[in-house]
């Protein structure tokens, strides 16, 4: 069958689906035909691209709740890392759930670097941190995501990294 009329038959069909001409399950069937299976994946595809929206939204929330808990809240210290590190582990499920697609991918892995270092800090601070190994903490942090950049070609864990160790460096002389 010529090209054009399969698509002139397959947006008739769409124009039947929307407007309700035709029960769904129908439209379903003849797309499918006219289409050889093409249109259910589309639609597959489709909801599957609004759950990576919304698990990237939620994600995303992470970091305003995290900083919620930690300073406007008066959770004991141990609660409060606790629900820290389910942060992180939930970056790391939203990690594995998008290791396949190149947009969303950058977001958990984004968003886990920071509640990484936020609970570090965190933990340095309930332990009554020594400022050398608040340091030294810090410094390590930063080259991890260093050469994980550098690895995973990956430049904004690469200029983080770097503006974290200026902002040490300049600390370190200020004192």
């Amino acid at each position: 069958m010529n090209i054009h009329r399969k698509q002139t038959i397959v947006q008739e069909i769409e124009y039947w689906k929307k407007n309700r001409m035709l029960p769904d399950q129908y439209c379903n069937y003849l797309l499918a035909l006219y289409t050889e299976g093409e249109a259910v994946q589309g639609q597959r595809g489709q909801k599957k691209k609004m759950f990576h929206l919304f698990f990237s939204c939620l994600i995303l929330s992470l970091i305003p709740i995290t900083f919620h808990v930690i300073y406007f809240t008066e959770m004991p210290v141990h609660l409060q890392m606790v629900l820290v590190t389910f942060f992180i582990l939930l970056s790391f499920i939203g990690y594995f759930t998008f290791r396949k697609e190149q947009f969303f991918i950058h977001i958990p892995v984004v968003i886990s670097a920071f509640l990484i270092l936020i609970l570090s800090i965190k933990l340095l601070e309930a332990t009554n941190f020594k400022l050398p190994t608040t340091f030294t903490v810090i410094t390590f942090q930063a080259l991890t995501w260093f050469i994980l950049g550098y690895l995973k070609k990956w430049y904004y864990l690469n200029i983080a990294a770097i503006i974290i160790m200026v902002l040490l460096v300049i600390n370190i002389i200020a004192m």
